[in-house]
């Protein structure tokens, strides 16, 4: 599946969802890191990859693609991953 022009930018107001009340005002840009800068724990992240499953309605697990949790620091390493996981997703022809 092809990511459109608008992806990176869904996948920040996703990420911006997901920050703790205290971190609400942090500006989110590429290089903002998700614990440091957002509070973003473990969890968090985790919660933002089901979140990801849930808005493009696939499952990451039945398609074979693994990501590293731990791996994802940045909002540009959560977007990278996502583009990744998209280009997995079969497309479906219409009839």
């Amino acid at each position: 599946m092809e990511v459109d022009a608008d992806f990176d930018e869904k996948m920040m107001r996703m990420i911006a969802g997901f920050i703790p009340g205290k971190f609400k005002k942090v500006k989110i840009v590429k290089e903002t890191h998700l614990q440091k800068e957002l509070g973003m724990d473990s969890i968090g992240v985790l919660a933002l990859v089901f979140r990801f499953e849930e808005s493009f309605g696939i499952d990451i697990a039945e398609m074979g693609v693994e990501i590293d949790i731990a791996k994802l620091k940045t909002v540009s390493d959560v977007i990278n991953a996502g583009r990744h996981i998209m280009t997995k997703v079969p497309v479906v022809k219409e009839p």
